[in-house]
């Protein structure tokens, strides 16, 4: 399993792109709002699965199941929506918020896993 394969890296340009537009004011609205939300379950889902890939599982592919990444939006949600909004204005609720969490775990289970298995399969292939 890649670190770096095209989709994590997809999520850290992404990151870097939206920062960038932030930093020097450059508004386009959905992007800046909703793009990094809709990534953040997807990036640390596949960062925390090369993690354990590597520590636990001697460089097996390891995928987390579905009820994780559920419980990970949750707990974003909760933290990032509800908690941390009463402690700093640098936060605010925003439902569609959560909403691109759970996006976010349909584009993985989607997109990203499925790119994830192939890959998978052609090292047991050679």
């Amino acid at each position: 399993m890649k670190l770096f394969d095209t989709y994590f890296s997809f999520y850290i340009l992404s990151w870097i792109f939206i920062k960038l537009t932030r930093i020097y004011s450059i508004e386009i609205e959905y992007l800046n709002h909703y793009l990094t939300d809709i990534f953040a379950v997807p990036a640390m889902t596949h960062l925390g699965s090369y993690i354990i890939s590597k520590i636990k599982y001697n460089n097996q592919v390891y995928i987390y199941p579905t009820s994780y990444l559920i419980i990970t939006a949750c707990v974003l949600s909760l933290l990032l929506e509800v908690i941390m909004p009463k402690f700093s204005s640098n936060y605010t609720a925003d439902i569609l918020d959560v909403v691109c969490y759970f996006v976010g775990i349909l584009f993985y289970l989607k997109i990203h896993k499925p790119y994830i298995l192939e890959f998978k399969n052609k090292i047991i292939e050679y």
